[in-house]
């Protein structure tokens, strides 16, 4: 019996989509499928820990790892919130998959925040019809956010004080929102849609 091939991702398709740079299509098409149910945070929260302990730490040394789930999302009516980590289907059963859950667990812990850790494989997300024509217009724009963002980093070498092309960050009461939960009403946090 052979051992499993470690996974290796291809080329990303880098993109930008509702003021947030998504790295692949596939984290893409995650948001797309629940945007109308949940806010979200897009790799908004790096945890630094200790590769030996897996604990996160506040002190940044030369042994010390970073982790950053790409989402954090909470439902709009329920509450409930999510750290979730996207993946493909073929990187189910990496070891890498396991460490990550145990420092994001380790995090939650530690900050007691009310988030659970999931992990959501490709073939787990279902688009309905529309959300699907939203994917499909989207990859549409994979050329022009890869020509904005490289005159962006183009732009930054020489001009530091240039404004950033990503228009729409999340506002204060969303991003509260998101990571504590509130009583504020999610009508107020809608992200704009194309």
């Amino acid at each position: 019996m052979s051992a499993k091939q470690p996974f290796k991702y291809g080329v990303s398709h880098k993109i930008i989509y509702w003021g947030c740079l998504f790295d692949s299509l596939l984290e893409l098409k995650y948001a797309i499928s629940i945007e109308q149910e949940y806010e979200f945070l897009r790799a908004h929260i790096p945890v630094y820990y200790d590769p030996k302990t897996l604990l996160p730490t506040d002190y940044i040394r030369g042994n010390i790892r970073r982790y950053t789930p790409d989402f954090l999302i909470r439902h709009k009516q329920t509450g409930e919130a999510f750290w979730v980590e996207v993946k493909p289907r073929a990187f189910a059963g990496d070891p890498q998959l396991t460490t990550r859950q145990k420092v994001a667990e380790n995090y939650i812990r530690w900050k007691n925040y009310d988030w659970k850790y999931i992990v959501v494989f490709d073939d787990e997300i279902k688009l309905k019809e529309e959300q699907n024509q939203l994917f499909l217009h989207s990859r549409k724009l994979i050329c022009k956010s890869a020509r904005k963002l490289s005159f962006q980093q183009f732009n930054n070498q020489f001009d530091r004080s240039a404004p950033t092309f990503f228009s729409n960050i999340p506002r204060n009461a969303q991003i509260h929102f998101v990571m504590f939960g509130s009583a504020l009403s999610s009508s107020k946090l809608k992200h704009k849609t194309p």
